[in-house]
């Protein structure tokens, strides 16, 4: 993303009269789509709709700053607000935190993505349905691993580039309390759980250099209270090892693998799911595809695990008309097996039909984009 910087010298006296200098950075991302999303299959009892619609795809105005603390080190901060052009919505609900670092690495609290969001997709003509590797890749029977948003009540440590490896260990003091919760008071009904005990860990290993980019992701998440009965109330656990590599020719391809369960009280259930996204960039334009598929789940929470995988795959074609501005057009499609309930990426955010109630329906999504970065 190009940034237009704003730089504020800050001149304060302080002890000895040193001069203290900070910038702020002024960055951002407008992103919007025509689209028609469709569902079809669906089982009896149930009609089949269409909707025509404009959606926002996660714009972003976003302030950060940074002030050199002399020796190496440095104090900075992220607000990141989304906000909606087509509702005209709008909070400080992306990655957001304060942090603390050096050539040893950073420190930072505050509000991030962990685990789900390491995609290795790129997409020219994007929208947030378009990312497999964040909806149907980051499922468990269409219920999302680490709760497909921003975790909140992270402290981190992200390790320094070394040779084109870095690192990050996340920890979260408040999961399943919601993506916006401030936790627990200590105080609570009697018998009601207890948001104290709520824990998420993220460990991520990450490679790029040159033309490889290659990555791992763990995740373990523990309920609050204990885990329960159904998916939303389960623990998790969830790992996701992938690998790219662009050729010379403008090629690149990718793989990755996830495999996530979900611990109820009732036993566990899990699966293991594919990612292979290959796309084509030449001159100002990219033509991606991306196939992803869901294998039928195992374990005892969940009987006869057959037909309860899924399918799904993205086809786009992008063009730029700048270095911050392009556009482009996608069809992304979802096929459940007659027991599965897998969805898009992203969908709830833009009040469409979710199809995680409807065992067997199938999704698609035909989007015109514009994306405009500054």
């Amino acid at each position: 993303m190009q940034k237009k910087i704003i730089a504020l010298a800050i001149a304060g006296l302080v002890s000895g009269g040193a001069f203290a200098q900070s910038t702020v950075t002024i960055s951002g991302l407008v992103r919007m789509s025509a689209e028609q999303y469709k569902l079809s299959s669906v089982p009896a009892g149930f009609d089949a709709s269409t909707e025509n619609r404009i959606s926002d795809q996660s714009s972003m105005l976003v302030f950060s700053g940074k002030e050199d603390l002399g020796g190496g080190m440095y104090a900075g901060f992220v607000f990141d607000n989304r906000w909606g052009p087509d509702l005209g919505a709008g909070s400080i609900s992306g990655n957001s935190n304060i942090n603390f670092g050096g050539t040893w690495g950073q420190i930072a609290m505050g509000r991030q993505d962990l685990h789900y969001g390491t995609m290795i997709e790129s997409y020219k003509a994007y929208t947030l349905q378009n990312i497999l590797s964040n909806g149907l890749f980051a499922q468990v029977a269409g219920f999302s691993i680490a709760n497909a948003t921003r975790t909140p009540n992270v402290i981190m440590y992200n390790s320094p580039n070394m040779s084109g490896f870095t690192g990050r260990l996340a920890l979260s003091s408040s999961f399943r309390a919601g993506p916006t919760s401030n936790g627990g008071t200590g105080v609570r009904v009697a018998g009601a759980n207890d948001p104290g005990k709520g824990m998420a860990t993220n460990v991520e290993l990450k490679y790029a250099n040159g033309p490889i980019k290659a990555g791992y992701s763990y995740w373990r998440a523990t309920n609050e209270g204990g885990k329960g009965a159904t998916p939303g109330t389960a623990d998790q656990r969830g790992d996701t090892l992938q690998f790219g590599y662009t050729f010379p020719m403008g090629i690149s391809i990718g793989i990755a693998a996830n495999q996530s369960r979900l611990e109820l009280t009732g036993g566990d259930a899990k699966r293991t799911a594919w990612v292979l996204p290959i796309a084509y960039e030449f001159g100002a334009n990219q033509v991606a595809f991306t196939y992803a598929k869901a294998n039928n789940l195992s374990g005892s929470a969940v009987g006869n695990g057959s037909d309860t995988g899924a399918n799904a795959y993205t086809l786009s074609f992008g063009h730029s008309l700048s270095k911050r501005t392009n556009m482009g057009v996608a069809y992304t499609r979802l096929d459940n097996k007659s027991k599965a309930t897998y969805d898009l990426f992203g969908i709830g955010a833009n009040g469409a039909t979710s199809t995680a109630t409807v065992p067997g329906a199938d999704v698609s999504q035909l989007s015109f984009n514009m994306n405009h970065s500054f």
